[in-house]
Order: structure tokens, then sequence, then C-alpha cells
């Protein structure tokens, strides 16, 4: 009763407080401002116009014409300016609430729409009407974007270091995202749909952002070729290094690919993971038959979490422990610190806990009163591992990955690219401008070593180990540290591209707790080139600095609203061009080619 009367009290409040649905308000310019009073008519519009703040309401809008001025520009009322855009029927603070709810919390349309029918009293909106509402999101966030470009562009020219990160994402059959990061702040400077990272688009963007935001004094990008040669085209004069993280990810993929391979291979033929899956699911099912005929208790948990029981060993109890050593066997990829191939070699450290189980199994039998009530699975749990780890070509697989795993590591701690951090794939591996000194120097004496061990060294495969680091650190190593230009900075550099690329992985991450599908390539082809501007709206610093407060953003929209151009230009222009690729469309038609050859015959004839 109390929470019905309090949603009655609630929705009585928000109906008296609402404007009168058919009332019909007049906006027109002479109202508050006195030298417009005697200006002509030019026509009357009239919308309906639904707003967070006043709820739904009918908008009579006077324009009238300046004649006094030789471009006759008609004056509106800035009243209704500040609420709504022109020719919209949804206001800005309702633009703003969907697109926040939609980028920024990931939610679906059907909660924003429930939200808005329970929270906001509002009348079931369309879908298609909250569709709209996220791209004119996007539309006024650009626009905001690019006005402000003076103020950060002022901003950046005091920081002492701007170095951008540059990179793209794309989904397959749809086009690539490129976007330019700051790295300091973390300010995402622009955003491009291009058809592929190639030089000519990638080098026209980079130009866009110099012309916007100054020129960078650094650049930092992935492996590619193709953008090395951009910044290098653009920028001539303008040091850019190789991410650190991408150099280490690229040479552990080569180092691994071979031992891999070798023991993946093996794995699977001697199928001991589907040996132990099904020793695994008969001795789950005897316990739980132990259980509920026997009514046997099972004990192992409570004493591993410290209880004091009064337990004797039991047939049980021994399905228990090897159960407890399958539990341990498949956690494996906790060794690892959620970094992902090859940074965790998670093959290698299943094989290191079959070598532990095996050990600590036989520490266990080593023990007559246990080796005597130990059922007899327990052995044959034993001797399936004895058998993995005394196969010769997992021997050697093992001792191969081994060596290039040390290998690896070995140039992973020369470049310190470690950190304690929650989330270090998206790390940005920060380091002073004297330690990169010192791991420059490091770097060349790894190398040294590596290529004394290369000469003496009489294995073929690991020859090829050393040979694929060595070629690695030749190829890119002089590029992942500082000139001794920017060695003589005290500053402290980022080495990675990791800030870009996680704002490519949160933005994948909204999109699919949105709609709930993996695959995102019909959100890439219709997503517009601003929505990989969301990222700004987490940065605190940035919001202090173009919009003030989350909360001031439909106000900040109504401004950037008045200078900005139709949002219908903007909509169409939407996709860019592809240069002679068809739509799949007309690819697809059942007289392509005769159609595509009678088209030729006819142009050539003229």
């Amino acid at each position: 009763m109390v929470n019905e009367l309090q949603k009655n009290l609630k929705e009585q409040l928000t109906a008296a407080s609402q404007l009168p649905q058919q009332a019909e308000y007049t906006f027109d310019p002479r109202c508050h401002e006195p030298e417009n009073k005697y200006l002509p008519i030019q026509k009357t519009i009239r919308r309906t116009v639904t707003c967070l703040e006043y709820s739904t309401f009918q908008a009579r809008e006077v324009l009238r014409k300046n004649t006094e001025t030789e471009s006759k520009v008609v004056q509106r009322s800035s009243d209704l300016q500040t609420i709504v855009a022109k020719g919209h029927r949804y206001a800005y603070d309702m633009i703003a609430f969907v697109g926040k709810r939609a980028f920024l919390d990931g939610r679906k349309l059907t909660a924003i729409s429930e939200e808005l029918i329970q929270d906001k009293s509002f009348s079931n909106i369309p879908f298609s009407s909250l569709y709209d509402c996220q791209r004119k999101f996007l539309f006024f966030l650009g626009e905001l974007h690019r006005q402000a470009a003076p103020k950060i562009k002022e901003y950046l020219q005091k920081q002492s270091d701007v170095t951008w990160l540059i990179d793209g994402t794309l989904e397959p059959g749809s086009l690539t995202f490129f976007g330019v990061k700051e790295a300091k702040e973390g300010f995402f400077l622009g955003s491009w749909k291009i058809p592929t990272e190639n030089e000519e688009d990638i080098s026209h963007c980079l130009t866009e952002t110099a012309n916007e935001y100054g020129k960078p004094d650094r650049i930092l990008h992935d492996l590619s070729e193709r953008m090395d040669n951009a910044c290098s085209l653009t920028f001539p004069n303008t040091l850019h290094n190789f991410c650190n993280y991408h150099f280490l990810a690229n040479m552990g993929k080569d180092l691994y690919e071979m031992p891999q391979a070798e023991l993946s291979k093996r794995l699977r033929a001697i199928k001991l993971q589907v040996s132990l899956k099904n020793q695994r699911g008969g001795q789950t099912q005897r316990l739980r038959k132990a259980v509920s005929e026997e009514n046997i208790s099972l004990a192992l948990s409570d004493l591993l979490s410290g209880k004091e029981m009064n337990i004797c060993w039991s047939e049980s109890f021994g399905r228990e422990v090897l159960l407890a050593l399958h539990s341990w066997l498949l956690d494996y990829a906790d060794d690892g610190h959620r970094q992902g191939f090859p940074f965790d070699p998670y093959l290698l450290y299943f094989h290191r806990r079959i070598v532990i189980a095996l050990e600590a199994s036989n520490r266990l039998l080593s023990c007559s009163t246990i080796r005597e009530k130990m059922p007899k699975v327990f052995f044959n749990f034993c001797q399936q591992l004895e058998n993995y780890l005394l196969d010769p070509i997992i021997c050697r697989a093992a001792s191969l990955y081994e060596k290039a795993n040390n290998i690896f590591g070995g140039v992973r701690n020369t470049l310190r690219l470690f950190t304690n951090r929650s989330n270090p794939m998206h790390d940005l591996y920060e380091l002073s401008s004297d330690s990169q000194e010192e791991v420059k120097n490091a770097l060349g004496t790894l190398r040294n070593e590596f290529y004394e061990e290369n000469i003496k060294c009489d294995d073929p495969k690991e020859y090829k180990l050393y040979e694929t680091a060595l070629a690695h650190i030749d190829k890119y190593g002089a590029r992942l540290l500082l000139s001794d230009e920017f060695s003589s900075r005290d500053e402290i550099l980022v080495r990675t591209t990791n800030g870009i690329e996680s704002d490519w992985s949160s933005g994948k991450r909204i999109r699919r707790q949105t709609h709930g599908r993996k695959k995102l390539t019909r959100d890439f082809q219709a997503l517009p080139a601003e929505f990989m501007l969301i990222p700004n709206l987490r940065n605190q610093r940035y919001i202090d600095l173009v919009i003030g407060s989350l909360d001031q953003l439909p106000e900040k929209f109504a401004e950037a609203g008045i200078k900005a151009g139709p949002y219908s230009h903007w909509y169409k222009k939407g996709q860019p061009l592809n240069i002679g690729r068809l739509s799949k469309r007309l690819l697809r038609d059942d007289n392509f080619i005769d159609d595509l050859i009678g088209i030729s015959e006819v142009v050539s004839s003229f």
C-alpha cells in the first residue's frame, strides 16, 4: 500500500509539473530582443518538441526577415535555440540523455525506452526516434569537439612533450576506423573512416590533425610499414617510434610458433586432455553416487579452508584429492597475467603444471599408508602424466618452448615491459628519458649475447630461435627508444599505443553490450567516425576543459548547434566513397556480367 501510494503521488506530481500538452507556445525573436520588434515575419513553423525538462509541448516558432542587411539574415528565437536544434523534434537534453545511456552505459534502446516511461513519465517513444537521437548525439559531439579545437590546441601547446598515438581498427567487411590520440592527457583528437590503412589516407588524417591541434613532438605507432611511411611522408622531421608492446608481441609469436605447433600437435595425438576429461567425468559420477547412496560427506574443501575435522582416509577422500589435482591442472591460465598470447604462453603453463602435478602425486604415494588406501584410478592418473612427460617428442618440444620463453623473457626484461596494474594490456608503460637510455644500452648488450649464443648453438631449432630474435632487434630496435635529442630531456614518455588500443576495445565492448552481437560488422558500417570520440567523455581533464561537466552537455550541444551545419548533410556523408568499388547489391545481380559487358559496349560506341 505504501509503495502504491508513493507511485500514485509521484505520477500526480509529475503530471502537475508538466506543461499542458495541448497548449501552444510562441517563440518570437521580438519578445526578448527589442531591435527585432518591427522586423517582418517571413514564416511561422509549428512542431512538437519532446524535452526532458519540459516534457512534450507544441512550439510555434516565428521567423523574422532582417531587411536592413544585404544578406537578409533570418532572425530566430534564441530561447528555442537553447532547447532544440533547428528542424529537430527532440531537445538537446533528450539527445544527451539517450546518447550517454547508449554509448557510455551500453544500454539497449528497450532499456532506455523503459527508463523514459517509468522514471521520466514519457509516453512510448518509437525506437526509430531513439536511434536518431543516438546519431544526433554523435553529430553534436563531433561539432562540439571541432569547435573546441582552438582551446585544446592552446592547452596542448603548454605541454612540454606532445606524443600522438595513432592506430586503426576494423571488423571483417567494414571500413577502418583510424584515430589520433594525445598520449599524456588522453585526449582523442580525431577519428576517420577510411577504406584501408593506406599511406595516402593516413597522411591526410595526420595533416588534418596537425592543422587543428599543432604538430606533435613525437608519434607512436605499430609495426605497420604503411603507418611508418605515412608518418615519414607527413612529418619528415618528426620522430616516430614503434610501439614496444607490438614489437614484443610480434617477436613472441614468431619465437613460439615452432615449439607451440610441435607441442600442441603431439598433445592432440596422444589425447591426454581427452583421457583426463573422461577420467574426471567418471570420478565425479562415482563421488556423486557415494554422496547420495552411502551418505558420505565431502571434506577436502573444508579442510583446505582451515576447518578442524576428524576425517579418516577413505576411497572417496582419495577421489576428492584426485579431482582437486584435475581442477588445479585446468586452472593453468592463472599462471599468466591476463595479457594474452604470447605474453602468456598458456600451453607452456599447462605443461609446467603437469610436471608439478606428477611430482605432487609421487610425494603422496611415497607415504605407504596413503598408497595402500589410494583408489586405483589415482595410479592411472599418474601413469598418464608420466607417459606424457617421457614422450621424446614432448620432451624436445617442451625444452624448445622453454628456450623460446627464456629468449622472450630476456627481451621483455630488458625493455622493462612489466606492470603491477590490474589491466596490463592497457598500460602505457611509461619510462623516463634517462631510463630509456639505459634500456637502449641494455638492448644492445643483449643483442650481442644472442649473437654469441647463436654462433655456439649446435641445435638447428635453437639456432632458428636466436635468428628470429636477432632479426626483430636489428629491424626494429633502433626505433623502439628515443633519439639522442629526446634522451637529453627529463621527461616521462609513453612507449606503447595501448592507450588508443584500449579505446578501440572499450568501444567494441560497449557495442556488444548494447545489442548482444559478437560480430560488429553491421555496427562499424553504420556508425560514423565520431563514435570514437566517446572516450573523451570518460576523460575528466577533457570534460573540465571542453564541457565543464557531463550535466552541462545539453547546453554545450546547444552552443555547438548554432554554428553547426545541417544534420542531413552530415548524415549523407557518413560513409566515405570507396573509389572503384561497387555495392554488393549490384555485384550479386544474376545478370551482372552480361550487364557489365553490355554497358561497356554501349559506352565504347560513343
